[in-house]
């Protein structure tokens, strides 16, 4: 293949909020950190499809064509009732590659590294409250980050403080696990 590929998501749409906590909904601060995984990957000269604002999950997955050797990545924020659940976790498919497995790996370390939160690990869509994410069996590598807890008042700031330091560290991960440079 000549070229690479990646497939940025903000997970959640104009008609779809997500998790709203703090003042902030989950679908605006995933969408505003799209633009920024965005403008790295431009700065890297790196190729890459998004999500549409006004587009649901299902008409992107129609959308997009990513190859065995692409990265998908989907952006989150968790929330609970509880104020105080904190954390990075990064999902996968249940039958993912190693690839896959690996990228999730050094996300979840590195984002807990970076905002001072805890790792939660890496979980299997099955470990998820959806037990099968679509987004996560297209070909090529798949991963779901759920980067803190939007409902956790700590969380939310330690994103939004590191949030140019953690595009640029998710950015450069996403492109090395590309398969088709």
């Amino acid at each position: 293949m000549s070229s690479n590929m990646s497939f940025p998501s903000a997970g959640h749409h104009r008609h779809d909020p997500g998790a709203v906590a703090n003042g902030y909904t989950e679908s605006a601060l995933m969408a505003g950190f799209r633009e920024k995984i965005e403008a790295e990957f431009e700065k890297r000269k790196h190729s890459f499809i998004s999500d549409y604002d006004a587009e649901n999950n299902r008409e992107y997955q129609k959308r997009i064509k990513p190859r065995t050797g692409d990265v998908i990545a989907d952006f989150h924020m968790n929330a609970a009732a509880n104020k105080s659940a904190s954390g990075v976790e990064v999902f996968i498919s249940n039958n993912a590659d190693p690839d896959s497995k690996a990228l999730a790996k050094e996300l979840v370390d590195g984002l807990a590294a970076i905002m001072g939160i805890p790792n939660r690990g890496v979980k299997t869509e099955k470990q998820s409250q959806h037990k099968r994410i679509g987004i996560l069996n297209k070909p090529g590598t798949a991963v779901l980050i759920e980067f803190c807890f939007i409902t956790n008042p700590g969380d939310l700031k330690a994103f939004l403080d590191n949030e140019d330091k953690i595009a640029a560290f998710v950015a450069e991960k996403i492109i090395k696990y590309d398969k088709n440079k």
